[in-house]
This record gives structure tokens, sequence and C-alpha cells, in this order.
């Protein structure tokens, strides 16, 4: 997860911390977090596809070229998937 437009403003911008999973049994995921230290919220997934999430999403390379090289890598394979 990461910030978005309205997340990134606050007393400490552009940070965001969860405070908190619960994860009903049909296997919906609400995951609390907040943003800026000036707001909270609520994200929502699935254990499934946070599974898949782990499972298939490449180690970061920790630098920005990595990073993008990555995404690029994962559009181009998941090109027609759609």
């Amino acid at each position: 997860m990461a910030p978005n437009d309205e997340e990134i403003i606050g007393d400490v911008g552009n940070v965001l911390f969860s405070n908190g999973w619960i994860v009903d049994e049909d296997g919906k995921v609400f995951i609390y977090y907040a943003s800026s230290d000036t707001r909270m919220h609520v994200a929502t997934s699935t254990v499934d596809l946070l599974v898949d999430y782990c499972k298939n999403t490449p180690e970061d390379k920790l630098h920005t070229n990595g990073s993008v090289e990555n995404i690029i890598n994962l559009i181009e394979a998941n090109k027609g998937l759609y």
C-alpha cells in the first residue's frame, strides 16, 4: 500500500501505516490504516488475493530503476489477460 494524492498531506506527509487487520469468515480482509498522522482509513481485500500477491510479486530491488523494471515486466507478463 502507498498513500494516494489525498493521503500525503499532514503532520508527517507521504506516510501510511497499518493499525490492524480483521478477517471475516468468508475470507474478506479489512485493513485499517492511518495516513500522514491525520486520517484513518480502511482498505478491503481477500485472503486469497493477499496470498497470491505475496507468492507472485517480484522481490523489491530496493532502488527506483529496479522497481520500474519489475513493474514493466509485470505489465508485459499480464498483457492480454483482461
